[in-house]
């Protein structure tokens, strides 16, 4: 058996016996050989997953599309698409790493609130900016949702098209992404999200940078091998540069654009939304990438069985 094949066996044999009643899981292995998709019996093949911020470092994809084409540089400033106030200077790059100084959250986020992001327009984000105290640029990292819903915006202004079409013309049309999608784009069907068992309402998005993808199990195994061997083609070439590391946090970890690299030989991202969580990993000297994608919120695990099959002998 290949280790593909082992490991999503053993994914789902992790994973299922812990999960929320009527939840629905993936399991997605890919290695040179291939990839291997196991859905849970009551998963539609076409059913999408929320991936939440997985969804980064297909916003990253995009940026470091945008500057091959020329339309922007990771050094551009915010303030040429966005009225930001004081924190007009913020980068491109600086918001793709986590590194802009921006808080983890808009401040009028409600915490708890059963939709969290209902309110964060283009217009409400651009005056959080205005309201946001201005910390240094580009010194320390700091994870910030907020910082990658504003680069999705910023994205949107200098291309002069939705992130939607953004992320359909430079990362699923060229990967065969047919079932992925933001906003009830694209194919598929969606999978209804749970919270220990209870059917829950999707958060509404305005902004889609920092997790607002939906993906079929088979699209996330197309986008995995494409990460893992990155073709020679546009889309190859951007999922380098955004896996490169572009900002040392400390000496186990950096910051790609959008990806978490490290500890040193891994990198991949997380992600939770009302209704789904996900993990996605990668070992690229092991050729080998996993992820388990679960439609409850409260499901557990991920990371750690996610980890184990990387590293299995």
């Amino acid at each position: 058996m290949s280790w593909r094949a082992g490991t999503v066996r053993k994914l789902a044999e992790a994973v299922s016996p812990g999960l929320p009643r009527r939840a629905m899981f993936a399991a997605v292995a890919a290695d040179d050989g291939g990839y291997a998709v196991r859905i849970s019996d009551d998963c539609p093949l076409d059913g999408r997953f929320e991936v939440g911020s997985v969804t980064k470092t297909m916003t990253g994809t995009v940026l470091a599309a945008l500057v091959e084409e020329g339309t922007v540089t990771l050094g551009d400033r915010i303030g040429c698409w966005l009225d930001a106030g004081r924190n007009s200077g913020i980068t491109l790059g600086q918001l793709a790493t986590h590194t802009s100084g921006l808080p983890r959250l808009a401040p009028s986020h409600v915490t708890g609130h059963p939709d969290p992001y209902a309110y964060l327009t283009p217009e409400v984000a651009e005056r959080e900016l205005r309201l946001v105290p201005v910390k240094p640029h580009g010194e320390d990292w700091e994870y910030s949702n907020f910082g990658f819903q504003v680069l999705g915006l910023a994205l949107e202004r200098a291309a002069g098209a939705s992130l939607c079409e953004l992320l359909e013309r430079h990362v699923f049309t060229p990967l065969g992404m047919t079932c992925s999608g933001v906003a009830g784009q694209g194919g598929g069907s969606q999978v209804q999200g749970r919270a220990q068992g209870r059917g829950v309402t999707r958060w509404t998005h305005h902004l889609y940078g920092a997790g607002g993808v939906e993906a079929s199990a088979e699209d996330m195994a197309r986008y995995m091998s494409a990460c893992l061997t990155p073709p020679g083609s546009p889309c190859g070439r951007a999922i380098r540069q955004a896996q490169r590391a572009h900002y040392r946090i400390d000496p186990m970890r950096s910051a790609g654009l959008g990806w978490a690299i490290g500890p040193p030989g891994y990198l991949g991202h997380d992600g939770g939304t009302s209704g789904f969580r996900a993990m996605l990993g990668l070992r690229p000297a092991a050729r080998r990438a996993a992820a388990v994608f679960v439609s409850d919120c409260r499901a557990r695990g991920l990371p750690v069985a996610v980890r184990r099959a990387l590293d299995e002998a």
